[in-house]
Protein backbone atom coordinates (compact mmCIF):
# COMPACT_ATOMS: atom_id res chain seq x y z
CA UNK A 1 0.00 0.00 0.00
CA UNK A 2 1.48 3.49 -1.11
CA UNK A 3 2.17 5.74 1.97
CA UNK A 4 -0.33 8.25 0.72
CA UNK A 5 -3.20 5.36 0.77
CA UNK A 6 -2.32 3.90 3.98
CA UNK A 7 -2.10 7.03 5.90
CA UNK A 8 -5.60 7.99 4.13
CA UNK A 9 -6.71 4.46 5.35
CA UNK A 10 -5.68 5.19 9.00
CA UNK A 11 -7.39 8.53 9.37
CA UNK A 12 -10.75 6.86 7.79
CA UNK A 13 -10.02 3.88 10.85
CA UNK A 14 -9.56 6.93 13.09
CA UNK A 15 -13.03 8.71 11.89
CA UNK A 16 -14.47 5.28 11.87
CA UNK A 17 -13.88 3.59 14.86
CA UNK A 18 -13.88 6.94 17.44
CA UNK A 19 -10.46 8.13 17.27
CA UNK A 20 -10.51 11.51 15.37
CA UNK A 21 -13.56 13.66 14.28
CA UNK A 22 -13.21 16.94 12.95
CA UNK A 23 -14.47 19.80 15.12
CA UNK A 24 -18.09 21.12 14.58
CA UNK A 25 -18.37 19.05 11.17
CA UNK A 26 -21.64 19.17 11.36
CA UNK A 27 -21.50 23.00 10.68
CA UNK A 28 -19.19 22.87 8.10
CA UNK A 29 -16.52 21.84 10.24
CA UNK A 30 -13.05 24.36 11.52
CA UNK A 31 -9.95 23.76 9.28
CA UNK A 32 -6.77 22.36 11.47
CA UNK A 33 -9.25 21.79 14.43
CA UNK A 34 -9.88 18.12 15.82
CA UNK A 35 -11.78 16.51 18.18
CA UNK A 36 -10.62 13.40 20.10
CA UNK A 37 -13.23 10.28 20.15
CA UNK A 38 -13.69 8.01 22.86
CA UNK A 39 -10.64 6.10 21.62
CA UNK A 40 -8.63 8.89 21.15
CA UNK A 41 -8.80 10.22 24.62
CA UNK A 42 -8.02 6.76 26.10
CA UNK A 43 -4.96 6.77 23.61
CA UNK A 44 -3.66 10.55 24.18
CA UNK A 45 -3.93 9.85 27.83
CA UNK A 46 -2.58 6.68 27.91
CA UNK A 47 0.29 8.57 26.26
CA UNK A 48 0.52 11.69 28.28
CA UNK A 49 0.18 9.20 31.45
CA UNK A 50 3.08 6.97 30.39
CA UNK A 51 5.33 10.24 30.20
CA UNK A 52 4.19 11.97 33.53
CA UNK A 53 5.58 8.02 35.03
CA UNK A 54 9.06 8.55 33.60
CA UNK A 55 9.56 11.64 34.18
CA UNK A 56 7.62 12.63 37.68
CA UNK A 57 6.65 9.55 39.27
CA UNK A 58 9.97 7.61 38.79
CA UNK A 59 12.60 10.54 39.73
CA UNK A 60 12.65 11.77 43.59
CA UNK A 61 13.86 15.68 41.93
CA UNK A 62 10.95 16.59 39.34
CA UNK A 63 7.22 17.73 40.21
CA UNK A 64 4.60 19.04 38.47
CA UNK A 65 2.49 22.34 37.92
CA UNK A 66 -0.27 23.16 35.60
CA UNK A 67 -0.25 26.81 34.64
CA UNK A 68 -2.63 29.32 32.95
CA UNK A 69 -3.80 29.41 29.33
CA UNK A 70 -4.39 32.87 29.82
CA UNK A 71 -0.74 34.33 29.53
CA UNK A 72 -0.83 38.40 30.48
CA UNK A 73 1.33 40.76 28.16
CA UNK A 74 4.08 41.12 29.84
CA UNK A 75 5.01 37.24 30.13
CA UNK A 76 5.42 36.87 26.93
CA UNK A 77 7.46 40.54 26.24
CA UNK A 78 9.79 39.61 29.02
CA UNK A 79 10.50 36.49 26.97
CA UNK A 80 10.52 37.92 23.44
CA UNK A 81 7.81 35.95 22.31
CA UNK A 82 5.74 39.56 21.82
CA UNK A 83 8.63 41.15 19.64
CA UNK A 84 10.12 37.94 18.05
CA UNK A 85 7.84 34.99 17.77
CA UNK A 86 7.39 35.39 13.99
CA UNK A 87 7.26 33.73 10.43
CA UNK A 88 7.56 35.16 7.28
CA UNK A 89 3.97 35.27 5.71
CA UNK A 90 3.51 35.10 1.85
CA UNK A 91 0.25 35.77 0.03
CA UNK A 92 -1.01 34.67 -3.16
CA UNK A 93 -3.19 37.48 -4.85
CA UNK A 94 -4.04 34.33 -7.56
CA UNK A 95 -5.64 31.72 -5.21
CA UNK A 96 -5.62 33.65 -1.47
CA UNK A 97 -3.25 30.91 -0.25
CA UNK A 98 -1.05 32.33 2.59
CA UNK A 99 1.97 30.38 3.17
CA UNK A 100 5.51 30.64 4.79
CA UNK A 101 8.42 31.02 2.07
CA UNK A 102 10.65 27.68 2.93
CA UNK A 103 7.74 25.70 2.64
CA UNK A 104 6.72 25.22 -1.05
CA UNK A 105 8.57 23.69 -4.04
CA UNK A 106 10.42 25.84 -6.70
CA UNK A 107 8.03 27.11 -9.63
CA UNK A 108 7.87 24.61 -12.27
CA UNK A 109 8.92 26.31 -15.62
CA UNK A 110 8.48 24.92 -18.84
CA UNK A 111 11.16 25.75 -20.94
CA UNK A 112 10.95 25.75 -24.68
CA UNK A 113 13.55 23.64 -26.28
CA UNK A 114 16.57 26.05 -27.04
CA UNK A 115 14.62 29.26 -25.81
CA UNK A 116 14.76 30.95 -22.73
CA UNK A 117 10.93 31.65 -23.10
CA UNK A 118 8.21 29.07 -21.72
CA UNK A 119 5.24 28.51 -19.75
CA UNK A 120 4.70 28.78 -15.97
CA UNK A 121 2.21 26.08 -15.08
CA UNK A 122 -0.38 26.70 -12.52
CA UNK A 123 -2.59 23.88 -11.25
CA UNK A 124 -5.93 24.73 -10.26
CA UNK A 125 -8.21 22.59 -8.60
CA UNK A 126 -10.90 22.39 -11.33
CA UNK A 127 -11.76 23.37 -14.61
CA UNK A 128 -14.13 25.96 -13.64
CA UNK A 129 -11.72 27.47 -11.19
CA UNK A 130 -9.33 27.46 -13.78
CA UNK A 131 -11.63 29.27 -16.41
CA UNK A 132 -11.78 32.33 -13.38
CA UNK A 133 -8.23 32.33 -13.04
CA UNK A 134 -7.16 32.72 -16.35
CA UNK A 135 -9.84 35.63 -16.66
CA UNK A 136 -8.31 36.96 -13.25
CA UNK A 137 -4.68 37.13 -14.52
CA UNK A 138 -5.70 38.58 -17.88
CA UNK A 139 -8.21 41.37 -16.30
CA UNK A 140 -5.95 41.98 -13.00
CA UNK A 141 -2.63 40.59 -12.28
CA UNK A 142 -1.04 40.59 -15.59
CA UNK A 143 -3.15 42.28 -18.46
CA UNK A 144 -1.76 42.04 -21.82
CA UNK A 145 -0.25 38.93 -21.11
CA UNK A 146 -0.58 35.13 -23.13
CA UNK A 147 -2.35 33.34 -21.01
CA UNK A 148 -4.34 29.83 -22.56
CA UNK A 149 -5.64 26.91 -20.65
CA UNK A 150 -6.02 23.26 -20.83
CA UNK A 151 -8.93 21.80 -18.17
CA UNK A 152 -7.83 22.46 -14.87
CA UNK A 153 -4.03 23.86 -15.87
CA UNK A 154 -3.77 27.36 -16.47
CA UNK A 155 -0.20 28.41 -18.57
CA UNK A 156 0.95 31.73 -18.29
CA UNK A 157 3.44 32.19 -21.41
CA UNK A 158 6.68 34.09 -20.19
CA UNK A 159 9.71 35.48 -22.06
CA UNK A 160 11.76 33.99 -19.18
CA UNK A 161 12.12 33.50 -15.88
CA UNK A 162 14.13 35.69 -13.36
CA UNK A 163 14.26 35.09 -9.32
CA UNK A 164 11.33 33.66 -7.27
CA UNK A 165 12.38 31.11 -4.89
CA UNK A 166 9.00 30.28 -3.57
CA UNK A 167 5.74 29.84 -4.51
CA UNK A 168 2.81 27.90 -3.45
CA UNK A 169 1.47 24.16 -4.21
CA UNK A 170 -0.69 25.59 -7.05
CA UNK A 171 2.53 26.78 -8.61
CA UNK A 172 1.21 30.66 -9.09
CA UNK A 173 4.00 33.42 -9.03
CA UNK A 174 1.33 36.42 -8.16
CA UNK A 175 2.65 36.92 -4.52
CA UNK A 176 3.19 39.53 -1.80
CA UNK A 177 6.44 40.62 -0.63
CA UNK A 178 7.24 38.57 2.61
CA UNK A 179 6.05 40.37 6.09
CA UNK A 180 6.40 38.93 9.63
CA UNK A 181 3.42 36.78 11.02
CA UNK A 182 3.08 36.69 14.58
CA UNK A 183 2.10 33.35 15.91
CA UNK A 184 0.00 34.09 18.83
CA UNK A 185 -3.58 34.55 19.39
CA UNK A 186 -4.22 37.62 21.14
CA UNK A 187 -7.51 38.39 22.57
CA UNK A 188 -8.47 40.96 25.54
CA UNK A 189 -9.33 40.70 29.42
CA UNK A 190 -11.99 43.50 29.84
CA UNK A 191 -15.55 44.07 29.89
CA UNK A 192 -15.13 46.89 27.80
CA UNK A 193 -15.58 45.68 23.90
CA UNK A 194 -12.00 46.72 22.67
CA UNK A 195 -13.36 47.29 18.90
CA UNK A 196 -14.97 50.50 20.78
CA UNK A 197 -11.38 51.42 21.45
CA UNK A 198 -10.51 50.96 18.25
CA UNK A 199 -12.81 53.08 16.41
CA UNK A 200 -12.36 56.36 18.71
CA UNK A 201 -8.42 55.82 18.44
CA UNK A 202 -8.73 55.46 14.66
CA UNK A 203 -11.30 58.68 14.17
CA UNK A 204 -9.39 60.49 16.77
CA UNK A 205 -6.17 60.25 15.51
CA UNK A 206 -5.34 62.93 12.80
CA UNK A 207 -2.74 61.08 10.62
CA UNK A 208 -3.34 58.80 7.67
CA UNK A 209 -0.11 56.54 8.57
CA UNK A 210 -1.20 53.51 9.21
CA UNK A 211 1.83 52.00 11.43
CA UNK A 212 1.13 55.23 13.58
CA UNK A 213 -2.63 54.49 14.31
CA UNK A 214 -1.46 50.52 14.95
CA UNK A 215 0.91 51.92 17.33
CA UNK A 216 -1.71 54.52 19.04
CA UNK A 217 -3.90 51.34 18.93
CA UNK A 218 -1.81 48.79 20.97
CA UNK A 219 -1.16 51.12 23.19
CA UNK A 220 -4.82 52.00 24.29
CA UNK A 221 -5.15 48.15 24.42
CA UNK A 222 -2.11 47.10 26.48
CA UNK A 223 -3.16 47.17 29.42
CA UNK A 224 -6.12 44.54 28.64
CA UNK A 225 -4.02 42.63 26.13
CA UNK A 226 -3.34 39.23 27.40
CA UNK A 227 -2.06 36.08 24.74
CA UNK A 228 -3.30 32.41 24.62
CA UNK A 229 0.01 30.66 25.64
CA UNK A 230 2.52 29.92 23.00
CA UNK A 231 4.32 27.03 25.02
CA UNK A 232 4.12 25.65 28.75
CA UNK A 233 7.37 26.73 29.18
CA UNK A 234 7.47 30.20 30.47
CA UNK A 235 4.44 29.48 33.25
CA UNK A 236 6.73 27.33 34.75
CA UNK A 237 9.74 29.95 34.92
CA UNK A 238 7.88 32.32 36.62
CA UNK A 239 6.80 30.00 39.21
CA UNK A 240 10.18 29.09 39.40
CA UNK A 241 11.35 30.54 42.97
CA UNK A 242 7.72 28.92 44.29
CA UNK A 243 8.64 25.94 43.70
CA UNK A 244 11.66 25.88 45.22
CA UNK A 245 10.37 27.47 48.08
CA UNK A 246 7.41 25.31 48.49
CA UNK A 247 8.68 21.93 47.66
CA UNK A 248 12.07 23.10 49.67
CA UNK A 249 13.73 21.63 46.05
CA UNK A 250 17.84 21.99 45.56
CA UNK A 251 19.11 21.49 42.13
CA UNK A 252 19.28 19.63 39.87
CA UNK A 253 15.26 19.50 39.66
CA UNK A 254 13.06 19.13 37.13
CA UNK A 255 9.27 21.02 36.41
CA UNK A 256 6.77 18.99 34.44
CA UNK A 257 4.10 20.41 32.93
CA UNK A 258 1.04 18.77 30.29
CA UNK A 259 -1.37 21.45 29.31
CA UNK A 260 -2.72 22.94 25.33
CA UNK A 261 -0.79 25.77 23.53
CA UNK A 262 -1.99 27.71 20.77
CA UNK A 263 0.09 29.13 17.71
CA UNK A 264 -1.20 30.92 14.92
CA UNK A 265 -0.17 28.35 12.15
CA UNK A 266 -0.01 29.80 8.96
CA UNK A 267 -0.21 26.32 7.33
CA UNK A 268 -2.27 23.93 8.43
CA UNK A 269 -1.44 20.07 7.59
CA UNK A 270 -1.05 16.18 7.99
CA UNK A 271 -4.43 16.21 10.21
CA UNK A 272 -3.74 16.57 13.89
CA UNK A 273 0.53 17.11 13.00
CA UNK A 274 0.14 21.17 12.68
CA UNK A 275 -2.66 22.42 14.43
CA UNK A 276 -3.53 26.21 16.07
CA UNK A 277 -4.20 24.01 19.28
CA UNK A 278 -2.02 21.32 20.18
CA UNK A 279 -0.61 19.91 23.48
CA UNK A 280 2.61 19.94 25.22
CA UNK A 281 4.49 17.60 27.46
CA UNK A 282 7.06 19.47 28.89
CA UNK A 283 9.77 19.42 31.08
CA UNK A 284 12.44 22.13 32.95
CA UNK A 285 15.36 20.65 34.33
CA UNK A 286 17.56 23.13 36.25
CA UNK A 287 20.62 22.49 36.64
CA UNK A 288 24.11 24.09 37.52
CA UNK A 289 26.15 25.28 34.59
CA UNK A 290 29.00 23.51 35.31
CA UNK A 291 26.78 20.23 34.75
CA UNK A 292 24.57 21.35 32.19
CA UNK A 293 26.01 19.76 29.48
CA UNK A 294 26.06 16.03 31.24
CA UNK A 295 22.20 16.83 31.53
CA UNK A 296 21.73 17.74 28.18
CA UNK A 297 23.51 14.85 27.26
CA UNK A 298 21.22 12.64 29.71
CA UNK A 299 18.08 13.54 28.60
CA UNK A 300 18.97 13.39 25.26
CA UNK A 301 19.41 9.51 25.66
CA UNK A 302 16.68 9.18 28.19
CA UNK A 303 13.81 10.92 26.08
CA UNK A 304 15.21 8.35 22.89
CA UNK A 305 14.89 5.41 25.14
CA UNK A 306 11.15 6.09 25.98
CA UNK A 307 10.30 6.60 22.20
CA UNK A 308 11.83 3.14 21.36
CA UNK A 309 10.42 1.46 24.50
CA UNK A 310 7.04 1.75 22.72
CA UNK A 311 7.55 1.90 18.81
CA UNK A 312 7.46 -1.50 16.80
CA UNK A 313 9.27 0.05 13.99
CA UNK A 314 12.59 1.54 15.47
CA UNK A 315 14.17 2.36 12.31
CA UNK A 316 11.38 4.93 11.89
CA UNK A 317 12.35 6.91 14.85
CA UNK A 318 15.57 9.14 14.85
CA UNK A 319 18.12 12.11 16.53
CA UNK A 320 18.91 15.29 14.45
CA UNK A 321 21.04 17.63 16.15
CA UNK A 322 20.00 21.58 15.22
CA UNK A 323 22.82 23.15 12.88
CA UNK A 324 23.90 26.50 14.20
CA UNK A 325 21.56 28.66 12.05
CA UNK A 326 18.67 26.95 13.13
CA UNK A 327 18.85 27.40 17.20
CA UNK A 328 16.86 30.25 18.82
CA UNK A 329 20.16 32.64 19.64
CA UNK A 330 19.84 31.80 23.49
CA UNK A 331 20.32 27.89 22.58
CA UNK A 332 23.66 26.44 23.80
CA UNK A 333 22.50 23.72 21.98
CA UNK A 334 19.33 21.31 20.85
CA UNK A 335 18.65 17.98 19.45
CA UNK A 336 15.16 17.19 17.80
CA UNK A 337 13.26 13.28 17.91
CA UNK A 338 11.79 12.87 14.39
CA UNK A 339 9.49 10.39 13.36
CA UNK A 340 9.28 9.05 9.59
CA UNK A 341 5.73 9.93 8.62
CA UNK A 342 4.12 8.69 5.22
CA UNK A 343 5.12 11.94 4.60
CA UNK A 344 8.89 12.05 5.45
CA UNK A 345 10.61 12.55 8.70
CA UNK A 346 8.66 15.10 11.13
CA UNK A 347 9.96 16.39 14.75
CA UNK A 348 8.08 14.96 17.36
CA UNK A 349 10.46 15.96 20.79
CA UNK A 350 13.15 18.68 20.75
CA UNK A 351 15.64 18.42 23.62
CA UNK A 352 17.08 21.81 24.49
CA UNK A 353 20.00 23.17 26.38
CA UNK A 354 18.35 26.87 26.71
CA UNK A 355 20.79 28.41 28.80
CA UNK A 356 19.97 30.72 31.68
CA UNK A 357 18.14 32.91 28.92
CA UNK A 358 14.83 32.65 30.26
CA UNK A 359 15.23 33.28 34.28
CA UNK A 360 17.47 36.11 33.17
CA UNK A 361 14.83 37.60 31.12
CA UNK A 362 12.20 37.95 33.65
CA UNK A 363 14.75 38.38 36.55
CA UNK A 364 15.23 42.05 34.21
CA UNK A 365 11.38 42.71 33.80
CA UNK A 366 10.28 41.96 37.74
CA UNK A 367 13.18 42.45 39.37
CA UNK A 368 12.86 38.83 40.71
CA UNK A 369 15.76 36.85 42.02
CA UNK A 370 16.37 33.65 40.62
CA UNK A 371 19.30 32.88 41.66
CA UNK A 372 20.76 30.20 43.67
CA UNK A 373 23.41 30.07 46.36
CA UNK A 374 25.57 26.50 46.34
CA UNK A 375 27.66 26.81 49.51
CA UNK A 376 29.55 23.55 48.82
CA UNK A 377 29.54 23.46 44.60
CA UNK A 378 29.60 19.19 43.94
CA UNK A 379 28.88 17.42 41.07
CA UNK A 380 25.46 15.73 41.40
CA UNK A 381 25.29 11.97 42.50
CA UNK A 382 22.88 11.23 39.52
CA UNK A 383 25.66 12.10 36.84
CA UNK A 384 28.82 8.78 36.14
CA UNK A 385 32.43 10.08 35.65
CA UNK A 386 31.70 12.22 32.48
CA UNK A 387 34.23 14.48 30.75
CA UNK A 388 31.34 16.84 30.19
CA UNK A 389 31.45 17.76 34.06
CA UNK A 390 33.68 21.19 34.00
CA UNK A 391 34.60 24.32 36.15
CA UNK A 392 33.15 23.05 39.09
CA UNK A 393 33.76 26.31 41.68
CA UNK A 394 35.85 25.36 45.03
CA UNK A 395 34.51 28.23 46.75
CA UNK A 396 30.46 29.25 47.96
CA UNK A 397 28.75 30.62 44.77
CA UNK A 398 25.20 32.10 43.27
CA UNK A 399 24.25 31.66 39.70
CA UNK A 400 21.03 31.71 37.90
CA UNK A 401 20.48 27.82 36.49
CA UNK A 402 20.65 26.44 33.21
CA UNK A 403 17.38 24.60 31.53
CA UNK A 404 17.23 21.72 30.12
CA UNK A 405 14.18 21.66 28.32
CA UNK A 406 12.29 18.07 27.04
CA UNK A 407 9.34 19.33 24.97
CA UNK A 408 7.31 16.46 23.25
CA UNK A 409 3.99 17.49 21.07
CA UNK A 410 1.54 14.86 22.41
CA UNK A 411 -0.86 15.41 19.33
CA UNK A 412 2.41 14.41 17.22
CA UNK A 413 3.18 11.41 19.95
CA UNK A 414 -0.44 10.12 19.31
CA UNK A 415 -0.37 10.46 15.14
CA UNK A 416 3.26 8.84 15.14
CA UNK A 417 2.61 5.74 17.76
CA UNK A 418 -0.62 5.48 15.31
CA UNK A 419 1.20 5.26 11.96
CA UNK A 420 3.45 2.68 13.38
CA UNK A 421 0.95 0.40 15.14
CA UNK A 422 -1.22 0.65 11.90
CA UNK A 423 -0.62 -2.61 9.77
CA UNK A 424 -2.55 -4.36 7.06
CA UNK A 425 -2.80 -8.22 7.55
CA UNK A 426 -3.32 -10.40 4.75
CA UNK A 427 -4.48 -13.69 5.46
CA UNK A 428 -4.49 -16.60 3.03
CA UNK A 429 -7.76 -16.79 1.14
CA UNK A 430 -8.81 -13.98 3.13
CA UNK A 431 -9.77 -10.17 2.92
CA UNK A 432 -6.88 -7.93 3.91
CA UNK A 433 -7.53 -6.41 7.46
CA UNK A 434 -6.28 -3.76 10.63
CA UNK A 435 -4.43 -4.50 13.12
CA UNK A 436 -3.31 -1.75 15.39
CA UNK A 437 -0.49 -2.99 17.03
CA UNK A 438 -0.44 -0.14 19.90
CA UNK A 439 1.97 -1.11 22.87
CA UNK A 440 0.12 -2.24 25.65
CA UNK A 441 0.17 0.49 28.10
CA UNK A 442 -0.95 2.59 24.81
CA UNK A 443 -4.05 1.11 23.99
CA UNK A 444 -7.53 2.46 24.48
CA UNK A 445 -9.04 -0.63 25.66
CA UNK A 446 -6.70 -2.86 27.66
CA UNK A 447 -9.04 -5.66 27.71
CA UNK A 448 -12.60 -7.11 26.01
CA UNK A 449 -14.37 -9.56 27.74
CA UNK A 450 -16.01 -12.11 25.61
CA UNK A 451 -18.83 -14.35 26.58
CA UNK A 452 -19.35 -17.03 24.19
CA UNK A 453 -23.01 -16.46 23.79
CA UNK A 454 -25.47 -14.50 25.16
CA UNK A 455 -26.29 -17.52 28.07
CA UNK A 456 -27.05 -15.40 31.21
CA UNK A 457 -25.10 -18.35 32.71
CA UNK A 458 -22.38 -16.86 31.74
CA UNK A 459 -23.02 -12.91 32.93
CA UNK A 460 -22.11 -13.95 36.76
CA UNK A 461 -18.12 -14.77 35.63
CA UNK A 462 -18.24 -12.10 32.49
CA UNK A 463 -18.86 -9.05 35.62
CA UNK A 464 -16.21 -10.67 37.40
CA UNK A 465 -13.22 -10.67 34.88
CA UNK A 466 -14.21 -7.20 34.14
CA UNK A 467 -14.33 -6.08 37.87
CA UNK A 468 -11.19 -7.41 38.67
CA UNK A 469 -9.44 -5.46 35.85
CA UNK A 470 -11.47 -2.25 36.30
CA UNK A 471 -10.26 -2.05 40.13
CA UNK A 472 -6.36 -2.24 38.46
CA UNK A 473 -7.22 0.98 36.47
CA UNK A 474 -7.69 -0.95 33.85
CA UNK A 475 -9.71 0.43 30.56
CA UNK A 476 -12.41 -2.93 30.39
CA UNK A 477 -15.10 -3.13 27.89
CA UNK A 478 -17.82 -6.20 27.61
CA UNK A 479 -18.33 -7.32 23.59
CA UNK A 480 -21.57 -8.93 23.80
CA UNK A 481 -22.41 -8.65 20.45
CA UNK A 482 -24.01 -10.93 18.01
CA UNK A 483 -21.01 -11.94 16.19
CA UNK A 484 -18.86 -14.73 15.58
CA UNK A 485 -16.18 -15.08 18.44
CA UNK A 486 -13.64 -14.57 15.51
CA UNK A 487 -15.50 -11.36 14.29
CA UNK A 488 -15.32 -9.96 17.31
CA UNK A 489 -11.48 -10.44 17.91
CA UNK A 490 -10.93 -8.60 14.67
CA UNK A 491 -12.95 -6.04 15.58
CA UNK A 492 -10.56 -5.23 18.98
CA UNK A 493 -7.33 -5.97 16.64
CA UNK A 494 -8.36 -2.69 14.37
CA UNK A 495 -8.69 -0.48 17.76
CA UNK A 496 -5.38 -2.07 18.95
CA UNK A 497 -7.08 -4.36 22.29
CA UNK A 498 -4.40 -6.34 23.16
CA UNK A 499 -6.11 -8.60 24.77
CA UNK A 500 -9.33 -10.33 25.02
CA UNK A 501 -10.54 -13.16 27.52
CA UNK A 502 -13.66 -15.30 26.52
CA UNK A 503 -15.97 -17.01 28.79
CA UNK A 504 -17.53 -20.11 27.38
CA UNK A 505 -18.53 -23.29 28.62
CA UNK A 506 -15.92 -24.60 30.38
CA UNK A 507 -15.57 -21.73 32.53
CA UNK A 508 -18.98 -23.17 34.05
CA UNK A 509 -16.90 -26.11 35.06
CA UNK A 510 -13.66 -25.41 35.81
CA UNK A 511 -13.37 -21.36 36.51
CA UNK A 512 -10.99 -20.87 33.48
CA UNK A 513 -10.80 -18.57 31.03
CA UNK A 514 -9.38 -18.06 27.17
CA UNK A 515 -6.88 -15.07 26.94
CA UNK A 516 -5.79 -14.27 23.74
CA UNK A 517 -2.69 -11.99 22.19
CA UNK A 518 -3.53 -9.79 19.70
CA UNK A 519 -0.08 -9.39 18.18
CA UNK A 520 0.23 -13.70 18.14
CA UNK A 521 -2.91 -14.44 18.37
CA UNK A 522 -2.44 -17.70 20.49
CA UNK A 523 -4.61 -18.78 23.49
CA UNK A 524 -3.96 -20.02 26.37
CA UNK A 525 -6.36 -21.25 29.18
CA UNK A 526 -6.28 -19.36 32.65
CA UNK A 527 -7.47 -19.42 36.32
CA UNK A 528 -10.36 -16.70 36.61
CA UNK A 529 -8.67 -15.84 39.60
CA UNK A 530 -5.47 -14.92 38.19
CA UNK A 531 -6.10 -12.57 35.02
CA UNK A 532 -5.57 -9.12 36.91
CA UNK A 533 -1.71 -10.38 37.62
CA UNK A 534 -1.33 -11.91 34.42
CA UNK A 535 -2.79 -8.86 32.25
CA UNK A 536 -1.19 -6.03 34.59
CA UNK A 537 2.21 -8.46 33.84
CA UNK A 538 1.68 -7.88 30.41
CA UNK A 539 1.13 -4.33 30.07
CA UNK A 540 3.53 -3.08 32.60
CA UNK A 541 6.57 -5.15 32.70
CA UNK A 542 8.75 -4.09 34.72
CA UNK A 543 6.53 -1.56 35.93
CA UNK A 544 3.67 -3.85 36.96
CA UNK A 545 1.96 -2.63 40.44
CA UNK A 546 1.68 -4.53 43.10
CA UNK A 547 -1.87 -6.29 43.58
CA UNK A 548 -3.62 -7.05 46.59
Amino acid sequence: MAQAQRFRALLDLCKRRGFLFQSAEIHGGLRGAYDYGPLGVELKKNIAQSWWRRNVYFRDNVVGIDTSIVTPHNVLKASGHVDEFTDALVDCLLTKERFRPDKAPPINFKQDKGQSSGKISIISPDKETAKLWEQKIQNELAPGAVVTRQGKEVLLHVKEMTTTTYEPATNSPFLTDERPFNLMFKTFLDPIDPIDRVIKTTIENDTSDARTIRDQVDNVLRPSTVYLRPETAQGVFINFNQVMRTMKTKLPFGIAQMGKSFRNEIRLEHAIFRTPEFEQLELEYFTAPWESSAWFQYWQKDRLAWWLEHANNKADIRTRNHEADEMAHYAKGCMDVEYKFPWGWGEVEGVANRGNYDLTQHMKATGENFEVLEDKPIVSSHLKETALITSVPQEPTRFVPTVIESSCGLNRALLAFLCDAFQQVQEPGKESRTVLKLHPRFAPVKCAIMPLTGNAEFQPYVEKVARSLRRQGLYTVIEAQKLRIGKRYYRHDEIGTPFCITVDHQTLEDQTVTIRDRDTAEQHRIPITDVSSIINEKIWGDEAPELE
